[in-house]
């Protein structure tokens, strides 16, 4: 049996996950993924499972590391919008210097892919509404603490902002314009204030 022990497998979840995201799952190769995770078949193999399954926990990795940025804002912030808009600001606008792809991971992988690949699929969608709802909470404490209307639904609100971030960062992979993109971003923050 490979010996798998030796391995920091964030690090190696890590470097996987940046290939998935800039190549796809359907163009990156197992060489490619052996090469990247500096791993042998064997103990790729042992440790993840077959190539989609190792996709599969590089998407999640992906969602929890996003998640665990979004808490750290969050915390670092007296009001809970400042939090988000400051997370929402990283996320959106900077992206294309920072990340393997401006597309988020799992909008590029439902984009990707087809029903052929349900699993997949499902994993995806599962982790967007995990991050919906995850908005929607965050929308309710700021309305607790004033700074957004009791009278707005939190979630569409949540659904309007995953619109936003889906819309702002396609457009930035399209025409890298990350001037339009942060003034459409600040614009979308005030509407919401001011409702």
């Amino acid at each position: 049996m490979a010996n798998i022990s030796k391995f920091d497998r964030e690090d190696v979840l890590e470097k996987a996950k940046n290939l998935f995201w800039q190549k796809g799952f359907l163009a990156t190769s197992t060489r490619e993924i052996q090469t990247t995770m500096d791993m042998r078949p064997g103990s790729i193999y042992a440790a993840f499972g077959s190539k989609a399954d190792l996709f599969h926990q590089t998407l999640i990795h992906y969602a929890q590391t996003s998640a665990n940025e979004l808490n750290d804002k969050i915390e670092q912030n007296e009001h809970v919008w400042d939090g988000l808009k400051q997370y929402l600001r990283g996320l959106i606008v900077p992206c294309c210097a920072t990340v393997p792809s401006e597309l988020c991971m799992v909008m590029r992988t439902l984009a990707e892919l087809d029903e052929s690949h349900q699993e997949t699929l499902n994993i995806a969608r599962d982790l967007l509404t995990k991050v919906e709802h995850r908005f929607a909470n965050i929308i309710e404490q700021a309305q607790t603490q004033g700074d957004l209307s009791a009278k707005l639904d939190k979630y569409q609100v949540a659904k309007k902002i995953q619109v936003h971030i889906i819309g702002l960062r396609s457009y930035l992979k399209a025409t890298g314009d990350t001037e339009t993109v942060s003034q459409q971003l600040e614009e979308f923050f005030a509407q919401l204030q001011n409702q």
